[in-house]
């Protein structure tokens, strides 16, 4: 069996030789096939890239494995997804994965992953579990993904206020065939879419099996994509609930709508002038009228999430005049959060701080219990 591994990459000389160390050290029964497609680095990543291409070419690095084939290139592309794309479309291997210039493989995780799709071919995707460590590669905590779920992927939990995206992209490999029926990564998304590819395929009833091994590392530094701007995943996310979520969009948009406001404290001036500004996305989209009501909807549900919080934190004349947005207008919708809202106003300090604290322990149950249970067993 052959692995292709693509590794995108711009101006990260710093992990570059880690993580092409990680592909080039697996050990076992395969081949490796390795694409790096550089960006136009100006750090010394080129130097990096050539010194590899010689020393496999003449035989000087060692091979753990049947056989390696190193190619890389350096030029100007539009973006990650380009990149990964490039190193896919060449990709001859039976199994394909990327791997950005950051993060890296764990020891026998080729092995693992050959074995598990030679022994089940009805499988289409592989992921596995992972470690998410730092600048010099301490680890921070464990990534611990779970079976295939379609709807939690295509969703956001208020409850915790996150998105429930669990599957470990570094962790993740399929075989090559998938791109025949599902294409290659959309190019149009710049954050989001290695979930939108799972996604994809989901919907196009491929078969995505999570084993309960730890596979890759992903490092979490500042200036990567993952730490930019607390906002940044979500225009992406938000088309991705609108291709993959038949339901109401304005839940999602009050999410979005709830968080812009948390990292402008709560400013309800800047989120009336700035916050619609999301739909400029999709302003050309045949879709625009259904994101146009989904968001001013959401805007009236995130003004009553915002009342409740303001009201938690005792900011009560704020937190009253988030909450007459919410109640008024065409578009009002304060509804369960509204009514939470009502009663914990007309029980007092001492009876809100009791629901609070009540509240909290039941969303820390539940979350353990239906999502977290990997990390508890």
């Amino acid at each position: 069996m052959k692995v292709s591994v693509t590794t995108p990459s711009l101006n990260q000389a710093q992990y570059l030789t880690h993580t092409i160390e990680s592909v080039l050290s697996q050990e076992g029964d395969f081949s490796i096939e390795y694409f790096v497609v550089d960006g136009g680095s100006t750090d010394g990543s080129v130097e990096i890239l050539r010194n590899y291409s010689d020393r496999i070419g003449n035989g000087a690095h060692p091979v753990r494995c049947r056989g390696v084939v190193f190619d890389w290139v350096s030029e100007p592309d539009s973006g990650q997804s380009d990149a990964i794309n490039k190193g896919l479309r060449r990709s001859t291997g039976d199994v394909a994965a990327y791997i950005n210039s950051d993060d890296c493989y764990l020891p026998g995780a080729f092995a693992t992953i050959t074995k598990t799709f030679e022994q089940n071919p009805r499988f289409d995707f592989v992921y596995g579990d992972g470690n998410v460590i730092d600048e010099s590669g301490a680890v921070q905590w464990e990534w611990l993904a779970r079976p295939y779920d379609h709807r939690v992927l295509t969703s956001y939990h208020f409850l915790w206020n996150e998105f429930t995206n669990y599957l470990m992209q570094q962790a993740v490999f399929w075989r090559t065939s998938v791109s025949d029926t599902i294409g290659y990564f959309d190019e149009t998304l710049h954050y989001s879419m290695d979930l939108e590819y799972w996604l994809r395929a989901g919907s196009a009833g491929l078969t995505l099996k999570h084993i309960p091994e730890k596979i890759a590392e992903f490092r979490l530094i500042q200036g990567t994509k993952s730490l930019s701007d607390p906002l940044a995943f979500w225009s992406d996310n938000l088309e991705l609930f609108r291709r993959y979520r038949g339901d109401s969009l304005a839940r999602f948009f009050a999410y979005y709508f709830y968080n812009f406001a948390l990292h402008r404290d709560f400013n309800l001036e800047e989120l009336a002038a700035d916050g619609l500004q999301v739909l400029a996305r999709w302003k050309d989209s045949p879709d625009h009228d259904r994101m146009d009501i989904g968001a001013k909807r959401g805007m009236a549900k995130a003004y009553a999430l915002i009342a409740l919080e303001l009201q938690r934190r005792g900011r009560i004349c704020e937190a009253e005049i988030a909450y007459r947005r919410a109640s008024i207008g065409p578009m009002a919708g304060a509804g369960s959060a509204g009514l939470l809202y009502q009663l914990k106003k007309a029980v007092g300090a001492r009876g809100a701080n009791a629901i609070n604290r009540t509240v909290d322990n039941l969303i820390r149950t539940y979350k353990r219990r239906k999502y977290d249970y990997r990390y508890h067993s």
